[in-house]
């Protein structure tokens, strides 16, 4: 048996779908003989669920079309004259049947891709979920065999909370059997850390104590939220104690062909606060978009760059034990969560990307004051100064360990004075950045050593663990490690 009218209201229905935001939960199917008819869908993701529901059952004509198995009619009709839903969808306020119903719907040349997709959302909440038929699973396929010729709501029902993944859009044409591949867009999320001496983004940075060390965080958009009531993403970043956030947030959006729409320091349609979700890291915060709202300030944005800077503490982590070294770094984590499923009216974000974290790197100077025969030596004075010749002013920590200072710190000194045993730590080193160890006064009875220009050079494996450093002197036949031992040879002074 065929459907008339209404098979051609089926294939205008499902061209609308077609239009629809791809995360939209369901897709309409309209089928016209019993018994052949199987929905298959293309999906090599495993362990999802698709039901689908009858809504209307097969007639010869409109004026004798019924409610299907799976959908509540009464219900329904009492959503579909719910006001608000659109300036056409109003003439649903006199329908009192599923006739009246499908002649509305069919009217092609009022009835539009809006239109379809909250009529679809109207149903999905009056669906009879014990009359579905769900599909089952095999060799990267969906199939759901329809045991009645009808028109058709297909839903995706699986539970994604807490994982990167979001309900599919069905796009469903009108026919025997149908094969669909099921659209799916999330969006993504990657975070970089910027190398102070290169001036690049990547994964791995290195600084000295007390520098400001910036990031960037960039997350897409989905192409199509219009089947969403509300739609949120919150960009979530953990910092490590090594790092002090600076509240310096700023925002790039993109257009899809990645032309900067707008910089602002101000996000438009954002929340900003501290992130309690975590107790792993000293300080974490968020920012929530609320992302409907941002596309319609700017229509066209794929993509919003988040930049910030956080200063490198007291608290890094410096690198000091044997090479290899996986844990003296300090790890910066961002991830997002995202509404993911447009049948949540709420916009509750259950989707979550994958953790993304960066790496900031810092080294220590390990000083070795001898005399000719490698005996310790107390008493001699030393400065740390920069490429400028400027002393750098250091914090003690504990006896004969000493770390750059942060700001103007009280109890900073330029001059630091070695003891009995000679030896001496400086905490917060750079990396590529050339320091000069300067002895400003010798021990009694000895010559003042030579200035010891360096500078550290680092290489990394492919999980951003510290392979090996070398102290280069001018040339790149460097020492290993990053000890200097200083020797004083006696002498007389006039």
């Amino acid at each position: 048996m065929k459907m008339k009218k209404f098979a051609a209201l089926a294939a205008a229905t499902v061209m609308s779908v077609s239009a629809i935001a791809a995360t939209s939960a369901f897709g309409v199917f309209a089928t016209t003989d019993a018994g052949v008819n199987n929905i298959v869908i293309k999906d090599s993701d495993t362990n999802r669920v698709y039901k689908a529901y009858q809504i209307f059952d097969q007639a010869s004509a409109t004026n004798t079309i019924k409610w299907g198995k799976g959908i509540n009619g009464d219900a329904l009709l009492t959503s579909l004259k719910t006001s608000g839903l659109s300036t056409y969808m109003s003439q649903f306020d006199s329908a009192e049947s599923a006739v009246d119903v499908a002649k509305i719907i069919s009217d092609a040349d009022h009835w539009t891709k809006e239109d379809t997709a909250k009529f679809a959302k109207a149903a999905s909440a009056c669906i009879i979920d014990n009359k579905s038929v769900t599909a089952y699973e095999d060799n990267g396929e969906y199939t759901i065999p329809l045991p009645n010729a009808g028109y058709y709501l297909v839903v995706d029902a699986t539970e994604n909370n807490g994982v990167d993944k979001a309900n599919s859009a069905l796009i469903l044409n009108v026919s025997g059997t149908t094969n669909v591949t099921p659209k799916k867009t999330k969006p993504t999320l990657t975070k970089q850390i910027k190398h102070n001496e290169s001036d690049s983004w990547g994964d791995v940075g290195d600084n000295a104590i007390g520098d400001d060390v910036e990031f960037k965080i960039t997350t897409t958009i989905p192409s199509d939220v219009s089947a969403y009531d509300k739609y949120t993403y919150t960009v979530r970043d953990q910092l490590s104690e090594g790092f002090t956030f600076n509240d310096n947030l700023t925002y790039k959006y993109y257009d899809a062909d990645g032309q900067e729409i707008t910089s602002v320091t101000v996000g438009p349609n954002t929340t900003v606060g501290d992130d309690s979700s975590t107790t792993d890291y000293k300080e974490s915060f968020y920012v929530t978009f609320d992302i409907k709202e941002l596309v319609k300030n700017y229509p066209t944005v794929a993509k919003i760059e988040t930049y910030y800077s956080a200063k490198l503490n007291e608290n890094a982590n410096v690198v000091t034990g044997t090479l290899p070294n996986s844990k003296d770094n300090n790890p910066n984590t961002a991830y997002l969560t995202y509404s993911n499923n447009p049948q949540d009216t709420t916009g509750k974000e259950n989707g979550e990307t994958p953790k993304v974290t960066v790496y900031d790197w810092t080294f220590s100077l390990v000083g070795n004051k001898v005399n000719e025969n490698g005996e310790p030596l107390a008493g001699a004075a030393f400065q740390l100064r920069d490429k400028h010749g400027d002393a750098i002013r250091l914090v003690k920590i504990e006896d004969n360990v000493y770390r750059l200072e942060i700001g103007d710190e009280a109890g900073s000194v330029d001059t630091i004075w070695t003891d009995a045993t000679g030896k001496f730590t400086i905490k917060g080193i750079d990396d590529q950045t050339t320091y000069k160890l300067v002895e400003t006064e010798a021990p009694a009875q000895y010559n003042r050593a030579d200035p010891y220009e360096f500078k550290f050079d680092t290489t990394y494996d492919s999980a951003n663990t510290l392979q090996s450093i070398r102290m280069l002197d001018g040339t790149d036949s460097g020492t290993s490690g990053s000890t200097v031992k200083i020797i004083n040879q006696k002498g007389g002074s006039l």
